[in-house]
């Protein structure tokens, strides 16, 4: 009798360990990282007030293009604020802003590796230039 009590106990204390419940999905490991940030453009106005620079406006709509070593491209738009987020898979990748305007500060290679949280903002020049005075 023991011994049939001690294998049921072997066997519900193995199958608790395996148990899970109805809809609860085990957590994978992670397969991609994110990468997020802002885009803005400077200068705001063609003439800024002396001692007062502005941050950067937002820039809406902007799509970055990671290029990585797989044939498709990873594409990110941004919203209304400029924000962004993509989830790539582990590698290295060359980023691609789809605009007219001039990159001033933002990374253009990121290596992204799984599980992984990326902050990369961009600051762009948007080419507004106050008229130069004719002689």
């Amino acid at each position: 009798m023991r011994i049939w009590l001690l294998a049921a106990v072997l066997l519900v204390a193995a199958g608790c360990g395996a148990y899970q419940f109805p809809g609860e999905a085990q957590s994978p490991s992670p397969s991609s990282g994110v990468v997020s940030g802002r885009v803005v453009s400077v200068p705001c106005a063609p003439v800024e007030q002396p001692g007062s620079t502005c941050a950067g406006r937002p820039v809406p709509n902007l799509e970055l293009d990671y290029v990585g070593s797989q044939p498709t491209v990873t594409k990110a738009i941004t919203d209304s604020s400029g924000n962004y987020a993509v989830d790539l898979a582990p590698g290295s990748y060359v980023v691609k802003i789809k605009t007219y305007m001039r990159l001033i500060k933002g990374p253009t290679n990121l290596t992204i590796a799984a599980g992984s949280s990326t902050k990369a903002d961009y600051v762009l020049d948007n080419g507004i230039r106050a008229p130069v005075p004719q002689q």
